[in-house]
């Protein structure tokens, strides 16, 4: 009986003991706070891109863990809200707090509850309007523009006879693509040394359309980019990818020309691009 009771008794303690670890463990901490989000996008870099060779564009924000502050915010920071440049914004989001955040991630994470505020600003002149471009020549570039910002990491692309695309002078067992994934991507070209780094790593200096120069056609299509990268799909039709596998004689290529542009639509330099028959 006294054994019984004994076990008994340790027991309960072994148990009291489990609660009392679970309740010293780390908690997220979450809370609905007021943040604004500015009008003005900003330029970060991923966590491992310690060359600053893919500025990505992104949103501007402040809060009250933060007062005072304009912290840089990925695109998809905020749990269902989607950033529009040129717009500011003031929003309820719950916040939290992560207890055990991932190494390589932040410990904060943000939903949003309701956006409170959504306006122009500042007013859209009437300059931005009068941007009509018909040829080449109508395109008006940035200040100090056009100037050598940016590298392309491939600027040949070649597709096969089976419909399968590669990069120009690929070798058995390299990359293919099919065209909802193929891309014409952006490497920063101006080293962190460089007295121009600063002065060319600001929003009004990122490309974030592109006017593109089609062989095909006088008409001059103005496309926006993706995560510094322009796809393939935005300019060349799946019918014109289907004619250059099937009828297009091996090596015949198309040379498209890109007018890199920043969020206002001013041009900042001039790339090319090929594609033809493998």
């Amino acid at each position: 009986m006294n054994k019984l009771l004994c076990n008994f008794v340790v027991a309960i303690l072994a148990l009291a003991g489990l609660t009392a670890c679970s309740d010293d463990e780390p908690r997220d901490k979450t809370k609905d706070i007021i943040m604004s989000v500015s009008e003005e996008p900003g330029v970060m870099y991923d966590l491992f891109d310690s060359e600053g060779k893919y500025p990505m564009v992104c949103m501007r924000v402040m809060d009250e863990d933060f007062p005072g502050e304009w912290r840089n915010l990925s695109m998809s920071a905020i749990e269902g809200f989607d950033y529009e440049p040129g717009h500011m914004y003031t929003l309820k989001v719950r916040r939290t707090i992560l207890a055990n955040p991932p190494a390589d991630a932040s410990a904060y994470t943000y939903r949003l509850l309701a956006i409170l505020e959504d306006r122009i600003w500042p007013e859209e002149s009437e300059e931005d309007h009068k941007i009509i471009v018909n040829k080449e020549e109508d395109i008006p570039y940035e200040e100090k523009c056009p100037y050598h910002i940016y590298n392309l990491y491939k600027d040949a692309f070649v597709i096969d006879g089976n419909g399968k695309m590669h990069y120009a002078n690929y070798k058995e067992g390299s990359a293919v693509f099919d065209l909802s994934i193929a891309a014409v991507r952006l490497e920063f070209a101006i080293e962190k040394s460089s007295p121009d780094f600063l002065e060319f790593n600001r929003i009004d200096k990122m490309a974030y359309t592109a006017y593109v120069l089609s062989p095909l056609t006088d008409k001059i299509e103005k496309v926006y980019l993706t995560d510094g990268s322009l796809y393939l799909k935005d300019v060349i039709s799946q019918e014109l990818y289907d004619e250059i596998s099937s009828e297009y004689e091996s090596g015949k290529t198309l040379e498209y020309g890109l007018v890199l542009a920043n969020i206002r639509g001013y041009g900042l330099q001039k790339v090319h691009f090929t594609i033809g028959k493998d």
